[in-house]
């Protein structure tokens, strides 16, 4: 399903006290997530126990995800992390991290690692 990723500050979910307070396990566990609307996850067919496949052509990641009322439709929210960045891209100079057009499905695959996203980068 097309949906438009648009990243956030969080306050629970924040990159820089996670780097600071906690361990790597947190870190996957509070960053490699995504909320949806509850209409959305109906009609993606989605169940609890799934991940999300986020792509587009920048990149691609497995998250966790949660349910919540008060997210638009077609939009998935992201806290600004590691695994977000892997979706944003630049432009004329400018790092495009809202409004970003992604390909969203169900999977079984566990969420990416967070060792799996610093290969990835040290590889371009």
């Amino acid at each position: 399903m097309e949906m438009i990723l648009n990243t956030i500050r969080l306050i629970d979910y924040d990159q820089n006290k996670e780097w600071i307070h906690n361990d790597i396990e947190s870190m996957e566990d509070n960053l490699a997530i995504g909320f949806i609307n509850p209409m959305d996850f109906k009609e993606m067919y989605l169940v609890p126990s799934l991940k999300l496949r986020i792509s587009n052509k920048y990149g691609d990641i497995i998250i966790k995800f949660k349910q919540g009322k008060d997210i638009p439709r077609g939009i998935i929210l992201m806290p600004i992390s590691m695994w977000s960045n892997q979706l944003s891209y630049v432009e004329n100079k400018n790092i495009i991290y809202k409004n970003i057009k992604v390909q969203v499905e169900g999977t079984r695959d566990s969420p990416t690692k967070l060792i799996e996203l610093i290969n990835r980068i040290k590889k371009k």
